[in-house]
């Protein structure tokens, strides 16, 4: 008998996120796992598709612009001139981490280059896309209290 993804249960599936035009943004194979009801960062929207599947049930979940990854902060977005960077970031896609007065560090891409500038993103490549959450549900069977407990943890700090 199936058992149906609610409240504590060990749910282990795979997915791929398609942007709106079809193209796939990534695709995971091997299966990743959650337990259903436990806030551990699995998007609520997602979660609530979830609710009451089973084992080889296929979800699809679309996700507005700036509903899952934020919408673009044009103050994470930095020109400079190409020879104040070092020739290691030349590269479209590079990512060079900066690290601010509380030391936190934040990745930024490269994403636009030329013989004269550099642009650096800070904002999350996602940011201001449609995507589409495709989930392929692997197994579903009860959390052990382990599970639900070190969970339960990690969510209270």
């Amino acid at each position: 008998m199936s058992e149906f993804i609610k409240k504590n249960k060990y749910v282990e599936f795979t997915y791929s996120i398609i942007s709106d035009e079809g193209q796939i943004i990534e695709q995971v194979d091997m299966p990743v796992n959650y337990v259903h009801g436990v806030k551990m960062g699995l998007w609520p929207k997602l979660e609530d598709a979830l609710e009451n599947k089973k084992a080889d049930d296929e979800v699809s979940v679309t996700f507005e612009p700036g509903e899952v990854f934020g919408e673009e902060d044009k103050d994470l977005i930095f020109e400079d001139e190409i020879k104040n960077v070092p020739k290691e970031y030349h590269e479209l896609g590079k990512i060079v981490e900066f690290q601010n007065d509380s030391g936190d560090i934040k990745p930024f891409r490269v994403t636009q280059l030329t013989d004269e500038k550099i642009v650096l993103d800070g904002n999350h490549p996602l940011c201001n896309m449609k995507i589409n959450f495709n989930v392929k549900i692997m197994s579903v069977r009860d959390a052990t209290k382990t599970e639900i407990d070190a969970l339960n943890e990690v969510t209270e700090d």
